[in-house]
């Protein structure tokens, strides 16, 4: 008996629910009329579907997302079209990449169905009956597809005062020093990465979410390690071509999103013209720049890049050789000196933290000294547009905004 009974009720309960429950209320829907239809669907509202401001993680159209919206066609009076949207977890809707298909036809921003059925040119209808799917403004991107123009920081600089840059390198080793160095130095110092740093991805993105464009640093040979041990993907003089151009691919794949490279070490590999020479031709070939630290002083570096059309820029030199406040400041001075004679000068340096407080500290003397701070990019020119025969490749120490006084020698 008391079996029927909690049936009964169970069955009532259930036929309640069925009834009195607004499937409105459900959760997240929007009714879109596509075009124009009859009076009596006049609560149908015209509306845009919001486009999401994706990058990376953008899923087109054609990809199914799991559990993301539910879509229901509802055929109108006339050739209308209504679309329920249901769904989802709140966040913005996916606007289509390329229109939406009904009846086996695609249907692209600002045409109907009537006019894909009839063949009548998107854009072609009355004003007022068309809808754009797709609301985001169109983005210009840039016309090269090179990662130095497209990780490339903005910069102007319109008064034309001397310029000077700075890189802080060996990052990504120690979390806590490449966090001060991306948390307290201007978006305008760029920032290199050691190739094995952990997280290298994490940190290169946290970087230029902070603003600063970002390097690689390619290990080349030295002429002496002391006690420290080679890196397994160091570049060697004279060896193998094949095995320098793997290493190199090794270090260029852990990552993306940088603008160019910059040496670590590489007195003895920067010596030998013939091995930099297939190097230079890869980097060039990827569309990446090549910075030199200046730490090398007999290199011929900004020689073979000449010859290949590669980007590249020469650092005056290392502003902390010598890690004490005073002799920093005093490399600073002369990176100063040289901007002004020249017009640009390119310093670099390592995250230690007595380098970092030095830079800060610098850094805001700048405005006051008639000088301004510049991504390094801005001292690199575009690739050379004619070859120059190494004998004939004029050095200067520092770079300049100008073209022919960016190549600089130690």
């Amino acid at each position: 008996m008391s079996l029927g009974v909690f049936g009964s009720l169970a069955i009532a309960l259930g036929a309640g629910i069925h009834v009195t429950a607004d499937p409105s209320e459900a959760g997240p829907r929007q009714t879109i009329a596509l075009f124009g239809t009859d009076a009596g669907e006049s609560d149908s509202a015209f509306a845009a579907l919001p486009s999401a401001d994706y990058e990376e993680d953008y899923v087109a159209a054609d990809d199914a997302v799991s559990g993301a919206v539910d879509i229901a066609y509802t055929e109108l009076d006339g050739e209308g079209m209504r679309i329920d949207i249901t769904g989802g977890q709140g966040g913005p809707a996916v606007a289509p990449a390329v229109g939406i298909r009904i009846n086996g036809r695609l249907v692209q921003p600002g045409q109907s169905f009537g006019e894909v059925a009839s063949g009548t040119p998107a854009g072609a209808g009355e004003a007022g009956a068309q809808l754009t799917l797709n609301t985001a403004e169109q983005v210009s991107k840039p016309a090269s597809k090179a990662p130095a123009d497209i990780y490339a920081r903005p910069f102007s600089n319109s008064g034309g005062q001397p310029v000077v840059s700075l890189v802080i390198g060996g990052l990504g080793i120690n979390s806590t020093q490449t966090k001060l160095a991306i948390d307290a130095l201007p978006a305008d110092v760029t920032l290199s990465f050691a190739p094995d740093a952990k997280r290298l991805d994490y940190w290169i993105k946290t970087a230029r979410e902070d603003g600063h464009e970002v390097l690689i640093e390619v290990p080349m040979e030295a002429f002496e390690y002391g006690r420290m041990r080679m890196h397994p993907d160091t570049l060697i003089a004279g060896g193998d071509q094949k095995a320098n151009l793997a290493k190199l691919n090794q270090v260029l794949s852990r990552a993306s999103g940088y603008y160019g490279v910059i040496n670590y070490q590489g007195a003895k590999f920067g010596a030998d013209a013939g091995s930099i020479a297939p190097i230079f031709d890869v980097l060039a070939e990827r569309g990446l720049a090549f910075v030199d630290d200046g730490s090398v002083h007999k290199a011929f570096f900004g020689q073979v890049a000449d010859t290949k059309g590669l980007r590249f820029a020469r650092a005056a030199g290392p502003i902390d050789t010598r890690q004490s406040p005073q002799d920093i400041a005093a490399e600073f001075m002369e990176l100063e000196t040289i901007a002004r004679q020249h017009g640009g000068a390119i310093g670099a340096g390592f995250a230690f933290p007595v380098t970092i407080e030095a830079a800060s500290l610098w850094i805001d003397t700048l405005e006051e000294k008639g000088l301004v701070l510049a991504p390094v990019s801005f001292l690199v020119p575009d690739a050379a547009p004619v070859p120059v025969p190494m004998a004939e490749r004029r050095e200067l120490r520092t770079g300049s905004p100008d073209k022919a006084g960016l190549k600089t020698g130690g």
